[in-house]
């Protein structure tokens, strides 16, 4: 395998190997190093030396994940006070924007969401600055189709979520969508 130094040192490279991305995907036989990780850019490098489709859309979702959970550890910006939000308090309800999925536990989500951990309530974003899906640049190595799919895909689980993802397709990953939003308002029905 030959070897390809991708050189960024300043934002105008930075603009171009953002630019560059989707063709360098496309190089199967050639490795990937940085000679300064000066923009943060090492985790798409490393996404981008991982030649098999599938492991390189894993490990670019669990590291996007990753980082939201490293971002908001310790943090309760949702305020839960007995199992309620800010939002909720006063009412019957519990268990936050997360009350009707069937992913949830005591000790909160039983999954990896990347759509979930990016939704935050209008009294959220008030309070606290919120993660983005803008501020997620490792997602720039997945197509525009899989960036749409990540973004709408709520109350699914990681393994659904990722085959979505593999698949690809906006058709086949809406009509997916569509049969976990009736099932899971059945399940919460119930």
């Amino acid at each position: 395998m030959k070897e390809l130094i991708i050189s960024v040192n300043n934002e105008k490279d930075l603009k171009k190997f953002y630019k560059k991305i989707w063709q360098y995907k496309l190089f199967k036989n050639t490795i990937f190093k940085l000679n300064d990780n000066t923009y943060e850019i090492e985790n798409i490098i490393t996404a981008l030396n991982i030649k098999n489709r599938r492991k390189r859309i894993e490990y670019i979702y669990d590291n996007a994940c990753n980082y939201i959970d490293n971002y908001f550890k310790d943090k309760n910006i949702c305020g839960f006070i007995n199992n309620q939000c800010f939002t909720q308090r006063g009412t019957s309800n519990c268990n936050g924007c997360c009350r009707i999925c069937k992913y949830q536990s005591n000790k909160g989500c039983t999954t990896a969401n990347l759509c979930c951990k990016l939704f935050f309530c209008s009294e959220v974003r008030k309070r606290y600055k919120v993660i983005e899906y803008k501020d997620l640049n490792i997602l720039r190595v997945l197509t525009w189709q899989q960036r749409v799919l990540i973004k709408s895909n709520y109350f699914s689980s990681r393994e659904e979520i990722l085959i979505d993802l593999y698949i690809g397709s906006l058709l086949v990953g809406s009509i997916r969508k569509s049969y976990r939003i009736v099932k899971t308002l059945f399940f919460s029905k119930k």
